[in-house]
């Protein structure tokens, strides 16, 4: 059970870190009929994604050492994918609003950045720290751990990246994209909820260590 734990974590890192840049190159033409994509646009939705990534790091690691444990993970995964549904659903009257009220294309772009990308980003971003509380169980393998780990979901997110722009975005409508993208997070996460629903609390490591 413990190996298959680990090989699901894998999993979950790299598909966690392929969703997030095909997010983020899916949200350049989720943007563009309405505020251009001009290379103000592009600075507002890349630093709302990193700035939302970097929020994400910090609280997964947080609530990981507080409370982790595969269910919680699996919840947040599942959160991260009901956000890409809500934005599939309002993002086209959200736009026209926002560019109505904001006609600077600049502003445009980050209050709408910020409201249609920052909160799925700052999940995904808590998924990499989560998932190496969970899976570091010796100080001595700490770093290769998370090593792995983050090569893992940078490998995820050069695959993310290159299926948006060579597959999914010439071939379907981006409100498809976003379903596709939602519906993997969501199994994802149910599967982890369902598959491990008696993983317990990840105690402090470094215990052992301080004894």
């Amino acid at each position: 059970m413990n190996r298959i734990r680990r090989y699901y974590i894998y999993w979950t890192v790299f598909i966690c870190g392929a969703v997030v840049m095909a997010f983020e190159i899916t949200g350049a033409r989720i943007l563009g009929p309405y505020t251009g994509t001009s290379m103000f646009v592009w600075a507002a939705l890349i630093g709302v994604i990193l700035t939302s990534l970097s929020i994400g790091y910090m609280t997964g690691g947080r609530l990981a050492d507080r409370r982790g444990s595969y269910g919680s993970l699996g919840r947040i995964i599942v959160l991260s994918g009901l956000f890409i549904i809500a934005v599939s659903l309002v993002m086209k009257p959200l736009l026209l609003k926002v560019t109505g009220l904001l006609p600077d294309e600049r502003t445009a772009s980050v209050v709408a950045s910020l409201i249609l990308f920052a909160g799925p980003a700052l999940l995904l971003g808590m998924v990499s720290p989560y998932a190496a509380r969970l899976e570091i169980s010796e100080v001595s393998t700490s770093g290769m751990t998370v090593g792995n780990l983050y090569a893992l979901s940078t490998l995820g997110s050069i695959t993310g990246t290159l299926a948006a722009g060579f597959v999914l975005i010439p071939l379907f409508r981006i409100s498809l994209i976003l379903v596709i993208m939602a519906s993997i997070l969501i199994v994802t996460g149910l599967l982890m909820i369902f598959i491990f629903p008696a993983g317990k609390s990840i105690s402090h490591v470094y215990e052992n260590e301080k004894n």
